[in-house]
This record gives C-alpha cells, sequence and structure tokens, in this order.
C-alpha cells in the first residue's frame, strides 16, 4: 500500500467510527430492534459574517475526516472574501482532530501567500488540546500577540480606553 493510497479517500467512504444513519428514522442501519441505536453523529455548523477587512467563520460541531472538506471550503471561501484574513471562532467546537488541523494550516500556507493572516478566536478545550500537543497554537494567534510573546511581554492585549 501506498501512502497516497492511506491519505486519499475513495469514493463513498465513510468513517468506521461511526455508524450509518437511515435518514428517514434516524436509526442505525446495522442495528436491530433488541439494541438500543446509538445517538447520531452532531451536525457541523459552520457560520461567517464580515467584520471590517476580516472574515469571522464560526465553527459548532465535530470536525473529524468526513467533515474537514466542508471546513477547509467555507474558510477557503471566506479567505477569498476577506481583506486582510480570516478569524475562525472554534469556541463551540466539541471534537477536533488532525483533520481540522491540516484544513486550517492549508488555508494558512494559501493565507500568508496572499498577505493575509489565520486567526483563532476562542478555541474550545478540544481545540486548544490538539494545537498545543503539536505545537501550532502560536501559529493562528493574532500578529500583535506573538510579537509581544517573542519580545517576552504579556500576551494579554491592552484594554481599550
Amino acid at each position: 500500500m501506498h501512502a497516497r493510497d492511506v491519505s486519499t479517500p475513495e469514493p463513498g467512504h465513510r468513517s468506521p467510527y461511526r455508524p450509518v444513519h437511515d435518514a428517514a428514522t434516524g436509526i442505525p442501519v446495522e442495528s436491530t430492534p433488541s439494541r438500543p441505536a446509538p445517538t447520531p453523529p452532531s451536525a457541523l455548523i459552520i457560520d461567517g459574517y464580515q467584520e471590517g477587512p476580516r472574515k469571522v467563520v464560526v465553527i459548532r460541531g465535530e470536525v473529524d475526516y468526513e467533515t474537514a472538506p466542508a471546513v477547509s471550503a467555507a474558510l477557503h471561501t471566506a479567505l477569498r472574501a476577506s481583506g486582510e484574513g480570516v478569524d475562525v471562532d472554534l469556541r463551540a467546537v466539541r471534537f477536533w482532530d488532525c483533520s481540522g488541523l491540516n484544513a486550517l494550516l492549508r488555508v494558512r500556507r494559501e493565507a500568508l501567500a496572499h498577505g493575509k493572516t489565520v486567526t483563532v478566536r476562542s478555541p474550545s478545550r478540544a481545540v486548544r488540546q490538539v494545537l498545543g500537543l503539536t505545537g501550532t497554537a502560536s501559529l493562528f494567534r493574532p500578529p500583535h500577540l506573538r510579537r509581544w510573546a517573542v519580545e517576552g511581554r504579556s500576551v494579554t492585549p491592552p484594554s481599550r480606553p
């Protein structure tokens, strides 16, 4: 098996970690009536709005292998529509894995190529854990907070008068 075979999903692929649900009833296809049905996978909700020259993308739910392409598409669309970059609000993300991180890293690379930035606002505990374990948290801080951290200053932004 080649590395490409592992990283490229096959058409019709579904995650082995989530049951298939009947769209009409919400009951897992593989379940039997004698066994209680697990809860259906939570929905991913992506909203966005303009805030000055930046776009804000709000993500709620679970970001994994199945939902990361939708997140990636929303982030790239927001980046193209922004003047300075994208702020990603992740406070309502309950699950975040490397697929979500890869989506962020790809949009960051595109943003930097166009002189823009990508920042993460209010990361949930799940997001903070992945960013912390991978050492990528500092890549998604606002530029003025990164500068202060490098200079040894407090990373708390100044209060407004």
